[in-house]
């Protein structure tokens, strides 16, 4: 009789585990597509037709600071990927660090007064990955005796 009684106990805490994390990850993903629609960080544009994948992406913001990860996938050769982020960066006041690209992968980074931006392309059989990482500048020690 006992254990009759824990199996709706149980099913109903367990139940509720489930609703719980599908409305988090439908918010986070609401706030991803949110900002697909505007721009990921204010200053950094998104590829056209590429899509964010909310279980590896997230953005954190507290008052002034904004830093993130994004991870987005679409269909695009890795040329015009950074092509479109060298044309478009300088623009909105990046500074190129480095630039380097190697067969189907490229490395990009930049910085501005305050942040830097690193942006990984990974061009794949079927899809290319757009990894947008970007955070506060660290400022610049030298180590003491």
């Amino acid at each position: 009789m006992k254990k009759l009684l824990f199996l709706p106990l149980i099913l109903l805490l367990t139940g509720g585990c489930a609703v719980n994390s599908i409305s988090e990850k439908e918010t986070v993903t609401a706030n991803l597509q949110q900002t697909e629609k505007n721009k990921t960080f204010d200053d950094v544009a998104i590829y056209p037709g590429f899509k964010a994948d909310p279980a590896k992406s997230f953005i954190y913001e507290s008052g002034d600071i904004k830093v993130g990860r994004l991870v987005l996938r679409g269909r695009a050769p890795i040329t015009e990927v950074v092509n479109f982020y060298k044309n478009t960066l300088p623009k909105e006041g990046w500074e190129p660090v480095s630039i380097s690209v190697y067969g189907k992968e490229a490395n990009l980074t930049y910085m501005n007064q305050t942040r830097v931006l690193q942006i990984q392309v990974i061009e794949g059989f079927s899809e290319t990955t757009l990894i947008i990482q970007i955070g506060p500048k660290g400022e610049l020690t030298t180590p003491t005796e």
